[in-house]
């Protein structure tokens, strides 16, 4: 199970392969939860994006919350939505099928633009694991990115796994790379200094 969105509101990616086609098109189940990822699967949640080749795709999550996308091989946009929720955005290296998780967050855009507007910066404490979400913690891995004002940050996870980011409150760009393992790239909205949490899979 790929877990997109785990602790606060950071989505994340990972995987464990269902398939390995040799198929240049692959296809995604998407189970959408309400809030966390132990949440209620979410219905009617619109998920849009286009693939590697550029061609559109758009799906809604059943009645059991999950909807399944498919496309070619590669880098994948994906936008998630759903009214009374934060929008949640991402690229993705889809690259087999198989099954993906995330959550989405209710929307708080009063408390959210209160909270930014009385703070100049937000620190993100990332935990960044190895495999899955339950993982060992990984060192060494480089945080790159920009915050809302579009100034650079860059760090490494230490010994605990983990790694403080700072930075304008907003969307946020962040890179994850580590040798061995494969790159996760995301947008997030950063609007106050919380904890999330990620894992990196090992290059296939």
């Amino acid at each position: 199970m790929k877990i997109w969105h785990y602790l606060a509101t950071l989505l994340l990616l990972g995987s464990m392969t269902m398939l390995a086609g040799a198929a240049s098109e692959v296809t995604l189940s998407v189970y959408v939860h309400d809030g966390d990822i132990n949440g209620t699967l979410l219905s009617g949640v619109q998920i849009t994006g286009t693939d590697a080749s550029g061609n559109a795709f758009e799906g809604t999550t059943n009645s059991d919350g999950i909807a399944e996308i498919s496309g070619e091989q590669g880098t994948w946009t994906f936008t998630f939505e759903k009214d009374g929720y934060d929008p949640l955005y991402l690229k993705y290296d889809a690259t087999t099928s198989e099954d993906t998780a995330a959550y989405l967050e209710k929307s708080s855009s009063d408390a959210s633009t209160s909270g930014a507007s009385s703070q100049d910066s937000v620190d993100l404490t990332v935990y960044v694991h190895d495999g899955s979400i339950d993982g060992d913690l990984l060192s060494g891995v480089a945080v790159t990115g920009t915050d809302a004002s579009g100034n650079s940050f860059e760090e490494k996870t230490g010994s605990s796994g983990t790694a403080i980011v700072s930075g304008t409150p907003g969307t946020w760009q962040f890179s994850f790379e580590k040798s061995g393992y494969e790159t996760l790239y995301l947008t997030y909205n950063a609007t106050q200094t919380e904890s999330t949490a990620a894992y990196l899979e090992k290059s296939s």
